[in-house]
């Protein structure tokens, strides 16, 4: 007690959530219960202290336990760790009597235990510091801070007007060392150390592997030197803040300013450069497939304002084909048709709506002549297998009579044709002049098919699945009419997808089509190996996987199986490795695997036995577009040295990482530079390096339809700020690929 009052403020105040303090200490969640009567007192949870249950029966004592969330917490903590145990001497003698020996007093009052004594005596370490953190200043010009006694501010400021900061020392070096042009200031100190004595950095003649620069955090409400940090973490080589601030020739008024043009901030500028960089060497069919890209992915705040300033460069083929009146209802209705794939429309993006015939904005139907002859070619090339399973879909496609089967899977290892299977059946019923659904499991699979999509864009099957989902498909749409329509659908990779999915979709067909049928009576073929990949469940066991099959599920009886086994695929020399992972899938192998025992223990290796036929300064796309490296580790690592390796200068995307989260409290709590250094699964490295004829690999299905799927191979053609040109891996397609947001 102090005055009166509990030192540690209790009893505490109730609180519905927990909440984070200033001083480090959270303000726990107190609900206002009942009290409890305990003794002569009525106490209730504004008088518990913080404890874990675990911790008071395990060791039967008071125990405190608190959550360390602020730097200031866990200092606290070494506090105690190195402050040594608590000691008194006490002495009994006469009043007036003065025998004092500090040295006697010290030595008689601590108490060192065994282990203490003999961690003391082997001398071992008591703390341990692996790197050495170099604290860099960041701050406005002529706004460093400075330090000085009462009475000698005069003094401080001439001091501080001759000595150089860690920023301004480094404009200075980046003016006199080219050497020190590609090294960005926060990682100056692994190169250079700091002689505080003359203000200067000078190089390190050894050492700085384990030396880290480190930028103070600085808060969003300091805006300028906020956003001055931010650059300093991107742009290497600066000599000034004037140099910071011009971006690309212009310089900019403010530090923000600077950031936007870098597209470093969110907002819709960066959505305007990179439509007026496409312009100046794309058609405008490419644009409107980049608007459309835009629009789906990047987030736009003002998409009528995007379309009211380009839509001169969006819509101009139109006007010399039809006039300037109709060019840009033309324009509207074929982005409209591109936004499908991204289940938006012109109407929920707020542009204008278009008022032309239907048969102007229906798909462009396949032709009818040419589909007959590919047909005819297809079938010519079957064999026995693939055309009994051909005749039996199209008998059951025009075949009415009752007790028809309507649902077939057809199953098959890879290599026996299943592709070819569905493409023949595309064709022919295309050259009846009958409509067919292609569409696949993965974007990559859906590519294989002539005007395939993925399987949830064309049933709108929502991304969380649960027994009873239903698709998102709204009647009396396109979709809808489309669904009803269609003669045959076919599912490529089928066993990839949950049997929720096929659930869903059989309520959706069943509805539409008002039939208690199977899939609302539709013929329907899925396709596939359920030897190869289920279905993917997060964290999920292997009976949880097994049990999201639908060979698991009572759907499945529904459907008629067919087969195709020979391989067609594999090379003579390859069909004992063939039949080997055909045995594994099967089982008949065993629950035991013997691997060859060959091991490449070098990063080398692996870029050696791909590329050592051809010389990487001079190779041509033809020669790279049919090699990969599959690895599931260090990736990047084999990526960056073949880099190195092919001609041409490398050029350096950086992304634009944030916390997902509304607290500001939080973007303070994870500093930029943190989050710079991680790469979640699923996304590109922070610094995404690449060169003029490099092939990347899409990880976002951008547009399905046209053959942008995750996995889709691309070669490098063309660099511009905001945007990359690439052609498909066969170069007949050029594609332009924006910056997207990827969470």
């Amino acid at each position: 007690m102090r005055d009166g009052q509990c030192c540690k403020s209790f009893p505490k105040q109730f609180k519905d959530d927990t909440e984070e303090n200033a001083n480090g200490y959270p303000i726990y969640r107190r609900r206002a219960t009942e009290p409890v009567q305990v003794g002569k007192y009525s106490i209730d949870n504004r008088w518990v202290v913080p404890y874990n249950p675990w911790l008071l029966k395990k060791f039967n004592a008071h125990i405190n336990v608190e959550v360390c969330a602020s730097v200031k917490s866990v200092k606290y903590l070494y506090k105690y760790v190195y402050k040594g145990h608590d000691a008194a001497s006490v002495k009994i003698q006469k009043e007036g009597a003065l025998d004092h020996d500090d040295i006697l007093t010290f030595v008689e009052g601590r108490y060192v235990s065994s282990p203490e004594a003999m961690w003391r005596l082997n001398e071992f370490n008591l703390s341990h510091k692996s790197h050495t953190v170099v604290r860099l200043a960041v701050h406005l010009p002529q706004q460093q801070p400075i330090v000085y006694q009462d009475g000698q501010e005069a003094q401080a400021i001439e001091r501080a007007a001759l000595r150089r900061t860690t920023l301004t020392s480094w404009f200075e070096l980046n003016k006199n060392d080219p050497s020190a042009h590609n090294i960005s200031y926060s990682d100056i100190p692994q190169y250079y150390v700091f002689d505080k004595s003359t203000t200067n950095w000078k190089k390190r003649q050894r050492g700085g592997q384990n030396v880290i620069g480190r930028l103070p955090v600085v808060s969003i409400l300091d805006t300028e030197r906020y956003y001055l940090r931010m650059l300093l973490l991107r742009k290497s080589g600066a000599i000034s803040f004037d140099d910071i601030l011009t971006v690309n020739g212009l310089r900019c008024i403010t530090f923000q300013q600077a950031c936007q043009e870098y597209g470093l901030l969110r907002g819709d500028q960066q959505w305007h450069d990179a439509v007026n960089e496409a312009a100046q060497f794309q058609s405008p069919r490419q644009l409107r497939m980049l608007f459309a890209m835009i629009c789906g992915f990047g987030e736009v705040e003002d998409v009528p304002d995007l379309w009211v300033q380009h839509q001169v460069s969006l819509y101009e083929d139109f006007v010399h084909r039809y006039s300037e009146q109709t060019g840009p209802h033309y324009a509207l209705a074929d982005i409209e048709e591109l936004l499908t794939s991204y289940n938006l429309s012109l109407q929920k993006l707020h542009l204008p709506t278009v008022d032309l015939p239907a048969s102007v904005l229906e798909r462009a139907k396949f032709d009818v002549v040419e589909e007959q002859a590919k047909a005819n070619s297809y079938t010519m090339q079957l064999n026995s297998e693939q055309r009994n399973v051909v005749e039996i879909l199209l008998s059951a496609v025009y075949n009415n009579a009752a007790g028809t089967p309507k649902c077939y899977f057809l199953d098959g290892p890879a290599g026996t044709g299943k592709t070819f299977v569905y493409s023949t059946l595309l064709h022919t019923i295309r050259g009846r002049g009958d409509d067919v659904i292609p569409v696949a499991s993965t974007g990559i699979a859906a590519t294989l098919l002539i005007g395939g999509r993925t399987a949830h864009s064309v049933f709108k099957i929502p991304i969380d699945l649960n027994a009873t989902s239903t698709c998102n498909l709204k009647p009396s749409t396109k979709e809808d009419d489309m669904l009803l329509k269609t003669k045959l659908i076919v599912w490529d990779e089928a066993p990839m997808t949950h049997v929720h999915g096929f659930l869903a979709v059989d309520r959706l067909l069943q509805d539409l089509t008002k039939s208690k049928e199977p899939f609302g009576g539709k013929v329907i073929l899925l396709g596939g190996d359920f030897r190869q990949v289920l279905p993917v469940i997060l964290r999920g066991s292997r009976t949880l996987t097994v049990a999201s099959s639908l060979k698991k599920h009572a759907l499945w009886l529904k459907f008629h199986k067919l087969y195709l086994t020979k391989n067609l695929r594999a090379l003579e020399s390859e069909r004992d490795f063939g039949a080997w992972l055909l045995g594994i899938g099967e089982k008949k192998s065993g629950s035991t695997i013997q691997l060859p025992l060959q091991c490449n223990p070098s990063i080398q290796d692996p870029i050696h036995q791909l590329y050592s036929d051809i010389d990487l300064s001079s190779v041509t796309i033809q020669e790279l577009k049919y090699r990969a490296v599959l690895t599931v580790i260090r990736s990047m690592e084999i990526n960056n040295k073949v880099l190195e390796f092919m001609p041409g200068n490398e050029t350096v995307y950086k992304a634009v990482d944030m916390i997902m989260s509304e607290d500001p409290q939080d973007q303070l709590t994870f500093p930029e530079e943190f989050l710079n250094s991680l790469t979640p699964t699923g996304l590109p490295p922070y610094e995404l390096k690449l060169k003029i004829g490099c092939i990347v690999m899409l990880l976002r299905n951008l547009a399905p339809s046209k053959g942008l799927c995750n996995g889709t191979r691309l070669i490098i053609t063309k660099f511009q700020q905001n945007i990359i040109q690439a052609k498909s891996i066969d170069g007949t397609e050029t594609f332009l690929i924006p910056r997207i947001p990827l969470c």
